[in-house]
This record gives C-alpha cells, structure tokens and sequence, in this order.
C-alpha cells in the first residue's frame, strides 16, 4: 500500500502543470488569477462534500482546535502561494523550464532539514546525486534544445516567479514534515483545501465572477482534481519517506511521464532522453536518505 502511495504521488503531481499549460495554449486571453480561483474553490467543494459525509454520515471527522486550525492555515497560505506561482509562472514560460526550475526543491529542502532545522544530515552523496538527477531532467524533458533554440526567448518575469514558488514549496514541505506525524495526512490536506478555498470565496470570488472564462473554468475545474489528488498523495508519501526524500523522488515525475508515452503513445525515445532517464533514477537512488 506504501508503495501504491507513493507512486500515485509520483504521477499525479506530474498532471496539474501539464492541464494548465494546456489550457493556455489552446484557449487565448486567459487570466491565470481566474484558473487560481476555479481550482481552489475545485478543490474546496470536493473536500466540503468529503467532510460533510464524514461528519454527518460516517461520524469520523472531528474539529480541531483553533490552534490546531491555525498550526495548519500556515502551510494553507503557503500551498496557495506555491501552486498560485507555478499557474502564473506558466503564463510566461514553457512547462518544461518551469518544471525544470522547481526540479531544484529537493536541494532547498535537503539544505533545510540539515542546516536550519537539523532534522538530517546532508552528505556528499545527497549533492553528488542530485546534481546527477537534476541533469538527469534536464536531458529527460529536452531542456537542452531549448536554451539552444534561437527562436525562443527567457522571460524572467516567468522564471521569477517559478522561483517564488519553489522557495515557498521548500517551507511548505519542511513544515509538513511536522505536521503530518502530529496529524494524519488527510486531515492535513482536508483543512488546507477547506481553508484555502473559504479564502478565495469569501475574498476573491466575489471580484472576480462576473468575468470568468470558459476557458479559466474548465482548466481551473481539471486542476482543481488533478491538485487535489496529488497534494493527499503527496502528504502521505512524505509521512512515509519524509520531505527531502519526497522532494527527490518527485524528480521522476517528468521522466515518467515520458516514459509512459514511448510505451503507450508508442513515440520514440532520442538517446539524450534515454541516458536522462537512467541519470535521473541513479541520481535519486545516490542521494536518498534510508529512512
């Protein structure tokens, strides 16, 4: 069952940049504020529907303290922020720089665990393999022909933002670690989409309605349950392998993905895709910590 977690986390968490970036491309003048709004409120009602079964049918949901509500409304922000940084930042840039770019979250968060909160130690080993998966990605998802393309400019405006996120993603998974021992993953993830979404229908809902797309709509409705799948698996599998393993094992996401086509799709693999896969699974086995 561990291992079912852990690979759900995997996949899903590789789907929600893909549908937004999607969206872009194939519907024009969409506002990325607009998709923040339907996915979170997405989110929200498939959580409210989830808590109202639980409460009223099954028995099981429990209120938490108001310390405990606010322990978690922290990270709340923070997930808000960070998804809210990779819709904007994909706006600007192309999914495989944007995903590349928060393909350095393992570094921040290994760094953090070891030097800030002392939680654990990070060796040569970690650096060693993660520069290895990191070139690993970068292979994988074709980053090279893009920096060499001549036709293509960097928008920093869109890397700037892509950076945000992955500061606040570091904070939001090197809190989580916390968070989920002290309470069960899922009740974790049910109170940050119940408080993220009050947030948005109460504040920015009401703004934001009367012009909403239809485009924003069905890309913020896709995101919204492709996000919320991922953010209980993701929390499940960190309870179990905790943030810095996580973080690298998210690293196989775009890989995968690739992976799965070439079998499925039956398109062909180029050799620097070949040799990105094998780097990137040598690299996360170099520097995972046994846990």
């Amino acid at each position: 069952m561990k291992g079912l977690i852990i690979v759900l986390a995997v996949f899903s968490a590789s789907i929600e940049p893909i549908i937004i970036k999607i969206g872009y491309n194939s519907f024009k003048n969409i506002n990325p504020f607009e998709i923040i709004v339907v996915k979170n409120l997405v989110s929200f009602i498939i959580f409210f529907i989830i808590t109202f079964f639980n409460y009223f049918i099954t028995k099981s949901f429990k209120f938490l303290r108001m310390r405990d509500i606010l322990d978690i409304s922290k990270v709340s922000f923070l997930l808000l922020f960070t998804t809210s940084m990779s819709i904007i930042s994909l706006k600007f840039i192309p999914a495989i720089i944007m995903l590349t770019i928060y393909s350095i979250t393992p570094l921040f968060v290994g760094l953090t665990n070891s030097l800030i909160k002392k939680s654990e130690s990070v060796s040569l080993k970690f650096f060693l393999g993660f520069i290895l998966a990191f070139i690993g990605v970068s292979l994988t998802i074709g980053v090279y022909d893009l920096l060499f393309n001549l036709n293509w400019k960097m928008n920093f405006l869109g890397v700037f933002f892509a950076f945000l996120g992955v500061l606040s993603s570091t904070i939001y998974r090197t809190t989580l670690d916390y968070l989920t021992h002290k309470y069960t993953p899922f009740v974790v993830s049910n109170y940050i989409f119940l408080i993220n979404g009050l947030i948005i229908l109460l504040f920015i809902f009401p703004f934001v309605f009367k012009n909403l797309k239809l485009g924003s709509v069905l890309v913020g409705f896709y995101g919204g349950i492709s996000g919320s799948i991922a953010n209980i698996a993701f929390l499940y599998a960190l309870s179990i392998l905790g943030s810095t393993n996580v973080s690298l094992l998210n690293m196989l996401n775009q890989p995968t993905v690739i992976l799965l086509s070439a079998f499925i799709l039956k398109e062909k693999l180029t050799v620097f895709q070949i040799i990105g896969i094998f780097l990137t699974i040598l690299g996360i086995t170099i520097a995972k910590n046994k846990k």
